[in-house]
């Protein structure tokens, strides 16, 4: 299930996760999960995946172009996108550590328009960096362990993750949602 790839522009240690026919159908599950790091400036593009992409930048900086938009991304910045839109992501000189996870589940596309509803950002900075690392970290060791419940566990850290964006997206003063 893990794989460490050795590749020109980047090193990554990652699990694509196939997920029960149970979970697909009535879960938050995850797709893939993993950590990268650039050994040279690089981009990676995708568009109209039925995914949502959370990644931290552990270290280094890039720019994330988002739905018409670029930001400036450096250690500590925090990405949550919708993946069906077109996006971009391409490291600095000063190479990049990213920790991501992709997932999907039947009520991604409400929970994500709620998160925008509320204020959420594709790109920002938390005080609560270290517990989405954890979760993330979480995660891929449950996609790779033998637990006979683990898309439900998956599930439980999906669903903790989304509540700590959810928390941090919540800006009264900058709508009425």
């Amino acid at each position: 299930m893990s794989s460490f790839f050795t590749g020109r522009p980047v090193e990554s240690n990652r699990i694509l996760y196939t997920p029960s026919e149970f979970a697909k159908t009535n879960l938050l599950h995850l797709q893939e999960i993993g950590q990268l790091q650039a050994k040279k400036p690089h981009t990676n593009s995708r568009s109209k995946l039925n995914s949502y992409l959370f990644f931290v930048v552990k270290d280094g900086s890039g720019i994330l172009h988002y739905d018409g938009k670029d930001y400036e991304l450096s250690k500590g910045s925090l990405v949550f996108i919708d993946c069906y839109k077109p996006y971009s992501h391409t490291s600095s000189e000063n190479l990049w550590t990213l920790q991501w996870a992709h997932f999907y589940g039947p009520n991604m596309n409400g929970i994500y328009q709620k998160y925008a509803e509320r204020g959420g950002k594709p790109c920002f900075t938390s005080s609560h960096k270290e517990e989405y690392l954890q979760l993330l970290t979480d995660l891929h060791a449950l996609a790779a362990s033998d637990d006979y419940i683990k898309d439900m566990k998956i599930f439980q850290k999906l669903s903790s993750l989304l509540t700590l964006l959810m928390e941090d997206s919540w800006a009264p003063s900058d709508n009425q949602k």
